[in-house]
């Protein structure tokens, strides 16, 4: 797991060198409105660490384990990240993923196979930790790439 730790480091890292200095008012705009801003995006992501922050530790000290729905829309609504600075929200994303990036590093072995039950992973009804600490991986690079395709859309709007 040190190597999907080191993976992830090397990822917020390039989140903080490509979006930190983005203009205020372009992290802001909604090119549609079922189409999330820029700081809507960084958001979610701040959400799903706070989630996955909570999975992961439970996870390590329970072998099988339920947690509540997430719903990304409804978190969204409730919180208005648009209200907030964009540097403050990267702040938040990046130290967050920083706390996370321990725990990952800092996993025994035997504690990867601990299960979640779930309905929406693969052709399971249960996801491993180790899974998990994978798919949360996989999905902060979509999200990546998707800042970077939302930023070309402002840019060339």
């Amino acid at each position: 797991m040190k190597m999907l730790a080191q993976q992830m480091e090397e990822l917020i890292e390039k989140f903080k060198n490509d979006f930190y200095n983005l203009d205020e008012e372009i992290t802001t705009v909604k090119i549609s409105r079922d189409k999330w801003s820029i700081k809507e995006i960084i958001g979610h992501l701040i959400d799903s660490a706070s989630n996955n922050h909570q999975r992961f530790v439970r996870m390590k000290i329970s072998e099988e384990i339920s947690f509540p729905d997430y719903n990304n829309e409804e978190w969204l609504k409730a919180q208005h990240h648009q209200n907030m600075r964009f540097n403050e929200l990267m702040n938040l994303f990046y130290f967050f993923n920083k706390l996370l990036i321990g725990i990952i590093e800092e996993v025994d072995d035997n504690q990867l196979t601990h299960k979640w039950k779930v309905k929406w992973f693969e052709d399971k009804d249960f996801i491993t930790l180790e899974e998990l600490m994978i798919h949360y991986v996989d999905h902060l690079k979509g999200h990546y790439h998707h800042v970077h395709e939302r930023v070309d859309e402002l840019i060339n709007l």
